[in-house]
């Protein structure tokens, strides 16, 4: 069965993609400080504070959620101006990382 729009290559836990020189992304972990807006059940992040950088989100490219154990985290693959990010949302914890930057 083939779906229309959906691309396996957009999530990064199952393709980490690679710049135009080759690059692959980088593993971060890092606590981050996230601006966002909660709007009918959806979490929209608008802009993130990173190593003393705010960082203004164009774009949310994808967005999905798992659980692990008893805490359910909401991912985000998100664009600014300049690189695509993968953040984090713990709905337990109510923290923000950040998982994965590509240059």
């Amino acid at each position: 069965m083939r779906y229309s729009g959906f691309d396996p290559k957009s999530r990064w836990d199952r393709h980490i993609p690679e710049t135009a020189d080759g690059h692959e992304a980088v593993a971060l972990n890092q606590r981050i400080e996230v601006l966002s807006w909660f709007r009918n059940g959806r979490i929209l992040p608008r802009l993130f504070n990173w190593n003393n950088k705010v960082y203004k989100i164009k774009e949310v490219t994808y967005r999905w959620q798992e659980r692990r154990g008893q805490e359910l985290i909401s991912f985000f693959s998100v664009r600014t101006s300049a690189n695509l990010y993968q953040i984090s949302f713990n709905n337990t914890t109510y923290s923000w990382c950040i998982d994965k930057v590509i240059d």
